[in-house]
């Protein structure tokens, strides 16, 4: 009974670490930033296909953070399984790594210059 026991604890707590880095393969980044007296509200998302668990949230954080260097707070993080679909548009190879940047709530000006960031740094845009 005690060695069953055992076993099933032992299931159990590698199903929960998969469920727990499943729930971490995106992370949805909202919030503001003020650039030269203009807001502009933030919500994009991260999805990683292959890179390791630690540096993904490490990428997600430091991403968060850019809004502390405009003078803001830093974006919310939410990590979850996939990234929200439909999005706007999209960056595969994000930062030429095995990782996939969606955009949403994005005005004319703002979703062209990150299609060329996309494209400059090796990306496909989609």
């Amino acid at each position: 009974m005690r060695r069953l026991l055992g076993c099933l604890i032992g299931v159990a707590a590698l199903s929960f670490n998969g469920l727990t880095f499943a729930a971490d393969k995106a992370c949805l980044m909202e919030g503001t930033l003020t650039l030269m007296g203009k807001t502009t509200e933030i919500k994009d998302c991260l999805q990683n296909n292959g890179i390791d668990a630690a540096r993904f949230k490490e990428t997600c954080q430091s991403i968060s953070d850019m809004t502390v260097a405009f003078g803001g707070p830093p974006a919310k993080i939410t990590y979850m399984d996939a990234c929200p679909k439909p999005a706007q548009a999209s960056c595969e190879g994000f930062f030429g790594k095995p990782m996939t940047s969606f955009y949403y709530k994005r005005d004319a000006e703002l979703l062209a210059n990150s299609k060329k960031g996309c494209e400059a740094q090796g990306g496909k845009w989609k």
